[in-house]
């Protein structure tokens, strides 16, 4: 059978009032991870063609006539929920044998798929079992999968890709936060994230990895077809302080010179910082959030003042870049606060501070907060998810003044620290 699997267009998702427009870079872009794991599980019998919409800049129309050029018997949907409006209109638009959908949007809204014309919705991992569907009986329906040993994983199907499309040029790199042309290309070492924050939209709490031999294979792989830099897209990279050792003692112990980064948390643990400065990270990514403490309890984000500032000081000590997101508009901070936030980060030395507001996403601890005390009279979630419609607006959980000195606020920093854009 020929199988198409699709990373969903930008078009028509919801509005992101949420992070300032210096941060949306169209330059940089991410190697479709997910469906490159499960073409990966899909047999050699079959012709595999991956369309990446998203970071090919497709409009909807678009990606519809890349779909019917290609004629599949199977079109897999990878889908984020701020694009189903994306997913509908495909799932509507296209006239193929068997649709399946996939993706984060699967989790809570595999019913919703399915009434919106999918035929067959994964849930879960599907890098195994997608695969196994297509050489079965492929019957409608919803199914669930959980690898629990995932350094038995092979590789994701990276080969499938036009590397191209993945390299940022030369002429580009000034556009990006890092000014870095080649290709940044990324993989997974670990799955889910133990922590609770209550804004955190991030579905898998129990956290699965892959050992250090099998991680330092994926980024030897990387570097064999022209990886200039590695970015490791885990939700928590550094949840197992040892587990970080021994992948930086395995980097070492091969002779691998290469820069790379990764996405964690604060963690202040010298050892640890020194390790991953000598095996080459660059930049680590990392969710502070807050500054302020009461702020930080209610968030659930188990940090405080001295954790964050022994993390950053060690990242200073052995060169690290600290990559650290804020976040604005909790119910409990005060103006003083974001007045003072900026010179707080400063003191800091954080090198690449990103600013966000806060957001009700679906099905977070925040959201389900403001549904129970009634700030939101309707699940507005669950009726875009039934309905998607172009370019939605969630309400906003405060009034309109509020919100447009929130994100003046935002402006503000982001203009303090990198200038106008």
């Amino acid at each position: 059978m020929k199988v198409m699997l699709l990373s969903m267009p930008r078009e028509g998702e919801t509005v992101d009032y949420t992070t300032a427009e210096f941060f949306q870079s169209d330059v940089v872009t991410y190697v479709p991870l997910g469906i490159l794991s499960v073409a990966r599980g899909i047999s050699q019998s079959h012709k595999v063609k991956i369309l990446d919409a998203a970071s090919l800049g497709l409009s909807i129309d678009n990606t519809i006539t890349e779909i019917k050029a290609f004629e599949p018997d199977v079109l897999g949907l990878s889908v984020p929920t701020q694009r189903a409006y994306a997913m509908a209109e495909i799932l509507r638009q296209t006239k193929v044998p068997m649709k399946v959908v996939g993706g984060p949007h699967a989790t809570y809204y595999a019913k919703e798929s399915l009434a919106l014309g999918a035929d067959a919705v994964f849930i879960g991992d599907g890098d195994y079992n997608f695969g196994a569907w297509l050489d079965g009986e492929h019957k409608p329906g919803i199914f669930n999968d959980y690898i629990e040993d995932i350094s038995s994983l092979p590789f994701p199907r990276y080969e499938i890709l036009n590397m191209e499309d993945y390299v940022v040029k030369e002429r580009e790199a000034s556009d990006t936060l890092f000014k870095k042309a080649g290709a940044r290309l990324t993989m997974s070492s670990s799955r889910g994230c133990p922590n609770r924050c209550v804004f955190c939209d991030v579905q898998e709490k129990n956290f699965r990895y892959k050992n250090a031999k099998r991680v330092v294979d994926e980024m030897e792989f990387l570097l064999s077809i022209g990886a200039n830099y590695v970015h490791i897209m885990d939700d928590c990279f550094n949840t197992r302080s040892n587990r970080v050792l021994e992948v930086c003692e395995e980097i070492k112990r091969r002779g691998l010179k290469f820069e790379w980064s990764a996405r964690g948390r604060v963690v202040n643990n010298h050892k640890v910082i020194q390790a991953l400065s000598e095996a080459g990270c660059q930049r680590l990514h990392v969710g502070i959030e807050s500054l302020d403490l009461d702020v930080l309890r209610w968030m659930k984000k188990n940090l405080d003042a001295e954790t964050i500032r022994g993390f950053c000081k060690g990242c200073k000590e052995f060169g690290i870049d600290v990559l650290a997101y804020f976040m604005i508009g909790t119910p409990v901070e005060t103006r003083e606060y974001r007045q003072s936030l900026p010179d707080m980060i400063r003191e800091l030395e954080i090198t690449y501070p990103y600013f966000n507001l806060l957001n009700p996403r679906a099905h977070t601890e925040y959201y389900e907060s403001l549904l129970r005390d009634g700030t939101f009279k309707r699940d507005y979630w669950q009726e875009y998810c039934e309905n998607p419609t172009p370019n939605y607006k969630l309400p906003l959980p405060y009034p309109a003044d509020v919100h447009l000195e929130l994100q003046k606020t935002m402006d503000r920093y982001v203009k303090e620290f990198y200038g106008e854009y």
